[in-house]
Order: C-alpha cells, then structure tokens, then sequence
C-alpha cells in the first residue's frame, strides 16, 4: 500500500491533558510566544504563564504563528512571575527551569529518575535566558545536552524538545 499524507480532518489522536504548566520568563518575541502555544497544544500542557514582559494575545505575531491554538490553550499573564511560582510550590508543584547554570543536570538524566507531577517548566528570555529573581526560586533546572560549538537553542526549539521528552516520560 502507498503511503499518503493524511489531511487536518482525517487525523485522530488522543486529547491528553498533563499536569504540566509552561512558564515563559520575559520572551520578547510574540512569534516564539505563539509557538509556545502552538507546543502548548500538541503536547497536553495544561496552561500557559506568560511572566513580566512577555507578549501576550491578542496580537498579530502570536496569531499568526500559534494558528488559533490561543484561542484554546489556558494562559495567564503573571506580572510577577517569581511570586507567582512560589504560590505554585505550595500547591505541589515541582518548579523546573530549563537553562543552563553551574547545577543543571542533562535533560535525559534527570528524566531517568523519577520525575514528580505536577511540574512546571519554566524558559527564560531568548537573549538573557531565566531572570535571577525565578532562578532562586525553581527547585532544579535541567539542559539540553547539544554536541556542537554552539551553547543555545531558539527558546521555541529548547521548548519542543523539552516537552517532548517530559511528555514521552510521563506516558
């Protein structure tokens, strides 16, 4: 039989929501912002937190690259990310940014452990990464292990294979 590319309307996959909440750590880029939403949705995040200064809908850029995922995927802007953070610990949450720091531990090996639900993932800023204020408060932070001369991914890249590889986890 040949294989063929199926259309929108003839895919079927299961709708999955994690315990799992994204937080976006002053991103500047709305077009990152709606990928994130667009990851947000294929991956069964249940919410998006989209901290300080990071573009929020409406907006064009974010429309256009989340293809209307925004109008589905939960979010909140939280002015003060950190603050809001910790009032998740209280509620059990593990508090996860994914950076690089003197203590990070390679995404793969922190995720042959034992991984704790609920858990938030928290990225920072395309340019400066997870502000100082949120880094004192996350629990750990994990990185992508990368082979090259290069140090860092586009935040939206780092996300997809962060998400990936959480949610392949958890199944």
């Amino acid at each position: 039989m040949e294989q063929q590319q199926l259309s929108h309307g003839e895919t079927r996959w299961m709708t999955r929501t994690f315990p799992l909440i994204l937080a976006c750590d002053n991103w500047q880029d709305p077009r990152n912002v709606g990928m994130a939403f667009r990851l947000a949705d294929a991956f069964g995040v249940e919410a998006i937190w989209l901290g300080g200064t990071t573009p929020v809908p409406p907006n064009r850029k974010i429309s256009k690259t989340a293809r209307s995922t925004e109008s589905w995927v939960p979010f909140v802007h939280q002015h003060n990310l950190a603050e809001a953070l910790v009032e998740l610990r209280a509620k059990k949450y593990t508090l996860i940014g994914v950076e690089i720091t003197n203590q990070s531990k390679a995404l793969d090996e922190y995720l042959s452990t034992e991984v704790q639900q609920p858990t938030v993932l928290v990225l920072g800023a395309e340019q400066s990464g997870i502000s100082k204020e949120v880094l004192e408060v996350l629990d750990d932070c994990v990185h992508i292990s990368m082979y090259g001369r290069n140090s860092s991914l586009n935040v939206a890249t780092a996300l997809a294979i962060a998400l990936s590889a959480w949610v392949s986890r958890w199944q």
